[in-house]
């Protein structure tokens, strides 16, 4: 516990001051052997498969296997900024905030239709404006309600399946009806009989009974014979004009009209 913390991993001491080493260089180095010990220390240059070329993978990036090529592109500063970028998780701003699909170095924004660079900063400034934020808060609320209406349909759905699963396991068990349709079909049991007894003292046969509310359409008043045989007018009279019978009068014809007609 007392030796220092680079005598314990030697191994990370030495890998670290090795990567230093390879991107800083020494006086008399083998720039062969120095390329080859940076493309594989380093996590994100590798040789392609033919050996001809340095590959970037974060960017893609190609370069001749140069030594002091390597270097400049790797301390260069487009480099750090765009290894910050594509190493950044853009994720985060999903759904909103997804990959452009053309630009590969944009990102898009389906609240604002906004088509933003792949930096942090100006994504950060971005979900912070008020539009945003107002944009964002109407679609939460958009989706909240249709979440509603959907636990309120499936709730209903539930409710009506449950209903149809009683009732064909009442049919099942011998077709004895619920307590309300019980209910129901006694109360129109009640009625007829009653209906039966009262034209029994009435001295009406039931078929008569049944037959009465066509005959007349009010209580005390005669249907017409033409409306009982469901004929126009004109039809009617002409019938009774060939029959040899003489047409009824209508109610509202006078004295004047008769004559006219004669």
């Amino acid at each position: 516990s007392s030796q220092p913390y680079g005598s314990r991993r030697p191994h990370l001491r030495s890998r670290a001051m090795d990567l230093a080493t390879a991107l800083k260089g020494t006086p008399g180095e083998d720039e062969q052997a120095t390329l080859e010990a940076l493309v594989k220390l380093h996590d994100d240059l590798e040789f392609k498969p033919d050996g001809g070329k340095v590959c970037v993978k974060s960017t893609g990036h190609e370069m001749a296997p140069r030594l002091q090529q390597v270097r400049e592109y790797l301390n260069g500063g487009k480099y750090k900024k765009a290894r910050e970028w594509y190493s950044f998780d853009f994720t985060q701003f999903e759904p909103h905030i997804v990959p452009h699909a053309t630009q590969k170095k944009f990102l898009y924004c389906h609240l604002t239709g906004t088509t933003l660079p792949m930096d942090p900063k100006k994504v950060q400034v971005h979900i912070k404006s008020k539009r945003f934020q107002e944009l964002k808060k109407a679609s939460e609320e958009q989706a909240a309600k249709k979440a509603k209406k959907q636990e309120e349909k499936a709730a209903r759905i539930a409710e009506i399946r449950a209903k149809r699963a009683v009732k064909a396991k009442a049919e099942a068990g011998g077709g004895k009806p619920s307590a309300d349709g019980a209910a129901k079909k006694d109360k129109k049991s009640r009625r007829r009989r009653k209906a039966a007894d009262k034209g029994a003292g009435d001295g009406a046969a039931p078929a008569e009974q049944a037959k009465a509310p066509e005959e007349g359409g009010k209580k005390g008043k005669k249907r017409p014979e033409r409306s009982m045989q469901l004929r126009r007018r004109k039809q009617f009279l002409a019938t009774k004009k060939k029959k040899g019978g003489a047409a009824p009068a209508a109610s509202g014809e006078g004295p004047a009209k008769k004559a006219r007609q004669e």
